[in-house]
């Protein structure tokens, strides 16, 4: 019999599981579906919130039953689902937030939120900034620092986790300070490292006035 004590390292292994990709594209069919189901939604709050339902209560069922399948046809009907479905864009928007939280909190990097988002990662750490954790040690593991000279600087080259990225700060022979810009990232360091070489050899020389 599995005990409670031997459920935890399964657990634990499940839970740092990473499946990729983390899901696949809905079907035409999937987002009929689900349009429809969210068509239902707005329907069921209008019923709610629309005078003109409220109105149909107080008459008979069989004059109610008739007249409501004419409610399409007004225009404070379709105000009241307008209304409706601007509220479930606005839940639609906490519950983005609170998983993209949840995301982050678990492992996941801005390039993920992007991507499940259909953003960039820039875009995805502007609208949810903080939620990605730095602690996860993963994120570093094979990504060790890269430091090097070149035409008289030297420049520091660094893994970000939060960014799923590579980021470069470097000074010049000149005496001229540069890192990458705050918004951008790069897929490995090798390009992180040949984007600092190119700002070291452009002021390899001390300038004049």
């Amino acid at each position: 019999m599995t005990t409670d004590d031997s459920m935890g390292p399964l657990i634990d292994a499940f839970l740092t599981q990473r499946f990729a990709p983390a899901w696949t594209d809905p079907t035409d069919q999937q987002v009929e579906q689900l349009r429809e189901r969210v068509c239902d939604a707005a329907i069921a709050l209008v019923r709610d919130i629309s005078p003109r339902e409220a109105h149909l209560r107080t008459l008979s069922p069989n004059v109610a039953e008739t007249l409501a399948t004419s409610n399409s046809e007004t225009s404070d009907w379709n105000l009241a689902i307008l209304r409706a479905l601007r509220q479930i864009i606005e839940e639609v928007g906490h519950l983005a937030d609170e998983y993209a939280s949840e995301a982050g909190m678990a492992g996941a990097n801005y390039p993920d939120l992007g991507k499940a988002w259909g953003v960039s990662r820039q875009a995805a750490r502007k609208r949810w900034p903080g939620v990605v954790s730095s602690l996860n040690p993963d994120a570093y593991r094979g990504r060790e620092p890269v430091h090097f000279r070149a035409y008289g600087g030297e420049a520091q080259v660094s893994f970000h986790p939060q960014e799923g990225g590579w980021w470069w700060i470097a000074t010049a022979a000149n005496g001229q300070n540069a890192e990458a810009p705050e918004d951008v990232t790069y897929d490995t360091s090798e390009e992180a490292s040949a984007t600092a070489g190119a700002f070291l050899a452009t002021n390899a020389v001390q300038t004049t006035a």
